[in-house]
């Protein structure tokens, strides 16, 4: 079989932080190398009723374990909720305690955790990649840069930057990428792409993510490719069943749900979900075989590394280390 690693999403809604911690814990036990936390204000939809502040889990999570990798999947370093130099910070601090185990996913973001903090304006989607990218290449600098710089950006300007401690050594960067354009971005700024499926299918990663990110890896004359982690969505229940259960949580199969502003919006957008955005949203599986397979048959397209959401239900992890982490 095929070598890929399998990751845990344990996100950071629905539980009290102190399960997010007991979850990282028995994720290294059950044999997993990566457990990726969500980075939101509020949770996906009202009645998850929890959201935990994730950079006070993550440190809590990295003392509690050993060897297990974690990182936000992901934060938004665009400005308002997040400047840049502070998530630079955060993470060079935890990479300095913690070497060689901290993991970063970036984005653009959604309305849902974002635009509290814009004062009523949520920026177009352009001027949001724009920011992420500079903010990015301010957090390099920060994380690099041995002496005191001046950085002049249309959004993020300082006549004086400095970080005073440093990560001791690389901070691995993963950018999300949903489409075309920013899977391209993934490879100018970023080491690895991350993306959601089957909201881009086998053949659209094939077609149209995967070649827009090597471009954009020839673009930024880097050498070699650069890892590609997907978050799989699974479901071994009906499209039916889905929506009479989980209704709740489907708010974000809608058409730019990245704009809902409210979790109490999103909920009732589950309502109005269909039978074919649920299949067009979730891969829909008759058993573990069914998973394997699918599995399988993005590594073969070069797919690094394969992340499923759990939460930080230990039955689900010890679940998914059973019939996939084995084969694999």
């Amino acid at each position: 079989m095929t070598k890929v690693e399998i990751h845990l999403d344990l996100g950071e809604n629905y539980y009290d932080p102190q399960e997010f911690v007991n979850a990282a814990v028995y994720a290294e036990e059950s044999g997993f190398c990566t457990a990726w936390f969500g980075d939101h204000i509020y949770p996906w939809f009202h009645s998850g009723k929890r959201s935990a502040f994730v950079w006070s889990v993550l440190g809590v999570a990295l003392e509690k374990t050993t060897t297990i990798k974690v990182g936000p999947w992901v934060t938004v370093p665009i400005g308002a909720r997040y400047h840049p130099a502070i998530v630079a910070q955060a993470t060079a601090t935890l990479e300095n305690m913690y070497p060689g185990r901290f993991l970063l996913g970036v984005g653009t973001g959604e309305a849902l955790n974002e635009r509290p903090f814009w004062n009523g304006r949520w920026p177009k989607w352009r001027e949001r990649m724009d920011r992420l990218t500079e903010g990015i290449r301010l957090m390099q600098k920060l994380w690099k840069f041995k002496e005191p710089f001046a950085f002049e950006g249309k959004y993020f300007s300082s006549e004086f930057y400095f970080l005073y401690t440093k990560p001791r050594g690389e901070i691995p960067l993963y950018f999300s990428a949903i489409g075309k354009k920013a899977a391209r971005q993934a490879g100018i700024y970023a080491d690895n792409l991350i993306t959601l499926c089957p909201r881009n299918d086998l053949q659209i990663m094939k077609d149209v993510i995967l070649p827009a990110y090597n471009k954009g890896r020839e673009e930024a004359s880097k050498e070699g490719p650069g890892g590609v982690a997907i978050g799989l969505s699974f479901s071994f229940k009906s499209p039916e069943e889905i929506l009479r259960t989980q209704w709740r949580s489907l708010g974000i199969l809608h058409k730019d749900s990245w704009s809902i502003p409210n979790p109490v919006i999103v909920e009732a957008e589950g309502k109005k979900v269909t039978v074919d955005e649920v299949r067009k949203g979730t891969h829909l599986c008759k058993n573990w075989r069914d998973v394997i397979e699918l599995v399988e048959s993005y590594v073969q397209i070069d797919m690094t590394a394969v992340t499923f959401f759990t939460g930080a239900d230990k039955k689900q992890i010890r679940i998914i280390a059973e019939n996939v982490l084995s084969v694999f």
